[in-house]
């Protein structure tokens, strides 16, 4: 039968490394959860900056699409109340 021990501690991965006698001493590797977490951030502000865009794209959509409707509305009055010079400036 096989058991599986679970830990609460993340296992460390150790690399050795020659010493000036010729020995090697042992040297925890860089933690592979922090490698994770920086690849999360990236992507996060990856995603964050995305976003931004899209938003200023559609504020800029939605202000063209405002002053648009307002001509549009001036010029509609404009005809409505029998004026033949109407001009959109």
């Amino acid at each position: 039968m096989i058991s599986l021990v679970h830990s609460s501690e993340p296992s460390r991965r150790i690399h050795a490394e020659s010493l000036s006698d010729g020995t090697r001493a042992p040297r925890p590797l860089a933690d592979p959860v922090s490698q994770d977490r920086d690849d999360e951030y990236r992507h996060r502000m990856l995603v964050n900056l995305l976003a931004a865009m899209v938003l200023v794209a559609l504020m800029g959509a939605g202000l063209w699409l405002v002053n648009t409707m307002v001509e549009a509305q001036k010029a509609q009055g404009c005809y409505t109340s029998g004026e033949r010079t109407c001009s959109l400036i």
